[in-house]
């Protein structure tokens, strides 16, 4: 038995280093006409064409570049598995005033809709019943007072993708939320949504506390480092894990590395 494992692993070594040569015709069998048993073939001497092909298997180059201990290759954790991940938003979010199974039970029965979403819905009637969206506070404007004599104040909201939408904050929607800091993550409920007069964009307005809950921080909420083209300081807010921003003479640049 091991010679017939010697011979298959010798063909498997040679693997293209030996022309392939057309089989030998069969001779022909040699029995009686009347006679239906055939008789056996004798088995095959191997030792003629390991000769032949020992010249092949001492000709084969070296492995040039030897790795006699391979690394393994990294574990990649998937997304899903990072616990600051919220699923609903795509945002990462520590000091989580939620927890995901508090979060899952305020959330249920509502349609949750993504920032960048809404804009497409803003055309058609389809804000009916309820839907909460979540973003990461990215500025803020200063106190004003309405017609009515009330205070409110206007909120820049993103998903951390250079695009923000403005939010207005009336009575105490605002007092109570007043001293919230930019990077912190929010969901908001059955907001109003308001298309712009001109353009494509849109802003959405809370009037009640009830309508707004702090979720916790943004891990990557950051500020551009580079200065604008006038010399000033950006204010931008990004993704500090996929945007790398510059400055040049000119110009301002803010690069998004693609996955």
């Amino acid at each position: 038995m091991s010679s017939n494992e010697d011979d298959l692993n010798l063909l498997l070594s040679l693997q293209d280093k030996v022309p392939e040569t057309p089989p030998a015709s069969p001779s022909p069998l040699d029995f009686d006409g009347d006679d239906d048993v055939v008789p056996r073939r004798e088995r095959p001497d191997m030792s003629v064409f390991k000769d032949a092909v020992q010249d092949c298997l001492l000709d084969q180059p070296p492995n040039p570049n030897p790795n006699p201990n391979p690394k393994p290759k990294p574990y990649n954790k998937s997304l899903g598995d990072d616990p600051q991940l919220d699923k609903f938003s795509g945002l990462r979010i520590r000091d989580q005033c939620l927890t995901p199974a508090e979060l899952r039970e305020s959330v249920q029965d509502i349609r949750f809709v993504r920032l960048p979403v809404i804009k497409n819905l803003v055309n058609g009637d389809n804000f009916s019943g309820n839907w909460v969206t979540v973003g990461v506070l990215t500025g803020k404007g200063i106190q004003k007072t309405s017609s009515n004599g009330k205070s409110f104040c206007i909120w820049k909201i993103g998903c951390l993708d250079e695009n923000t939408v403005p939010i207005f904050l009336f009575g105490n929607a605002y007092q109570r939320n007043s001293q919230e800091q930019a990077g912190t993550v929010f969901a908001f409920f059955n907001c109003g949504v308001r298309k712009d007069a001109k353009g494509n964009g849109f802003s959405l307005s809370i009037y009640s506390p009830n309508q707004i809950v702090k979720m916790g921080t943004s891990v990557d909420y950051g500020v551009c480092k580079a200065k604008r083209a006038d010399g000033m300081a950006c204010t931008m807010a990004i993704n500090k894990v996929l945007c790398n921003c510059v400055s040049e003479p000119n110009h301002h640049i803010c690069n998004l590395e693609k996955e």
